[in-house]
This record gives C-alpha cells, sequence and structure tokens, in this order.
C-alpha cells in the first residue's frame, strides 16, 4: 500500500504526543519499528507524509488504534473497489485487542473498516480509556462486550447489536464472554488539513 494521507502537521504532533506519553525517544522508536530517526523526525514535525503501512507499524510499536492519530484528505476518486478476503486482511496488535483492517487500499478515504477481537477482560487489559477525532461504528459479531464511555454506563452489547457513537467522547472496551469477541469496527475520520496542504493523490 503507497496510500499519502493528509493532515501530517496534526499526525505528526499526535504521534510525538503518543510517543513521549510512553517514555520513548525517537532512538527507541526507530529500533522497535525499523524506520530511520531522521525519518521519524520529519513525519512528527509535519515534513513527510505518512502511507497507511508506515502509520500501522508506527501505531502496532506505540500500541494504540492507528486512529487515535490517523487522518485524511478530502479527495474521494470515485468507481472504486476493495476486496479484502476473510482472514487476509493487515493485523496489528493492541493491548488485549486485534485488529485486522479491512479495504486497506482505498486512497483518500474517510471512514476505516476493522475486524476487531477483544481478549481483554477488564479496562487495564484493554489498553484503558481511548478517544479520536470522528465517529465509531461497532456491531457485535461474536461474544458479548462492555462498551465503557465517558457520559454513559456501561453498555453490554451481544450477538447482532450495534452502537454508533462521537469517538472523542472516552470510551473503552471489555469482553464480558467465555471466548473472545468478534466485532465489526468503523471509524469516520475528520480532515485535519493545515490551509494550502496538497490533497490529492500522492507524488
Amino acid at each position: 500500500m503507497g496510500l499519502d494521507e493528509g493532515g501530517v502537521g496534526d499526525l505528526g504532533g499526535a504521534i510525538r504526543q503518543t510517543r513521549k506519553r510512553l517514555n520513548l525517544s525517537l532512538k527507541e522508536l526507530s529500533e522497535k519499528s525499523g524506520l530511520t530517526v531522521s525519518q521519524l523526525s520529519k513525519l512528527e514535525n509535519g515534513k513527510q507524509r505518512i502511507s497507511v503501512d508506515l502509520a500501522l507499524r508506527i501505531a502496532g510499536v506505540l500500541h494504540v488504534p492507528v486512529t487515535s492519530f490517523l487522518a485524511a484528505p478530502s479527495a474521494r476518486p470515485m468507481a472504486r473497489r476493495s476486496i479484502i478476503r476473510a482472514g487476509q486482511g493487515t493485523r496489528h496488535e493492541t493491548k488485549g485487542m486485534v485488529y485486522e483492517v479491512l479495504s486497506s487500499d482505498f486512497r483518500d478515504k474517510s471512514n476505516l473498516f476493522w475486524n476487531v477481537t477483544v481478549t481483554g477482560r477488564s479496562m487495564e487489559e484493554t489498553g484503558g480509556w481511548r478517544s479520536h477525532a470522528g465517529e465509531e461504528f461497532l456491531r457485535i459479531l461474536t461474544g458479548s462486550l462492555i462498551l465503557h464511555t465517558q457520559h454513559y454506563e456501561p453498555l453490554l452489547l451481544e450477538p447482532g447489536d450495534s452502537i454508533q457513537f462521537d469517538a472523542e467522547m472516552e470510551h473503552g472496551y471489555v469482553c464480558h464472554s467465555e471466548a473472545p469477541v468478534l466485532m465489526l469496527m468503523s471509524n469516520s475520520m475528520r480532515p485535519a488539513l493545515p490551509p494550502g496542504f496538497p490533497t490529492g493523490p500522492g507524488t
């Protein structure tokens, strides 16, 4: 995937904030991600575009969902399609959760789609509270999930149940069933581009 995403300045700053929150130096992130210190520095300072491949790699190292810091451009080419065969999506793991990326080869998209497996049985085991721009949609496929949200009581979701909510509201997931939870997740991404930033296909 060579998908050039926009929002470089905001994205780079979010990566830097997450790295510092985890007390990781650029050198340590470089060693864990396989990217050079120079490349990471350029990404964090908005001097280089970032592909979804790189975003996923960095998110895996930082143990956060890529949607915590990924923004999308507004250009939307038409007449496209993306097919992901069962079990063949790009996978990355965060604490207590496994994400399988769907439709990963779409350029300039405004939504991300995932198959998500939740194994953690407490907020601590699934990485605690999280929030990000846009909206989130969940549909439970198998297992039972407890969804924690900042302004509501914990919500039990069973197979077939779905929910959509503002993802800037802090939220978290807990597996409530004996077997892991499998759910379909969709995240919308709000454009976060500085004025005059190019939004066309990658160069």
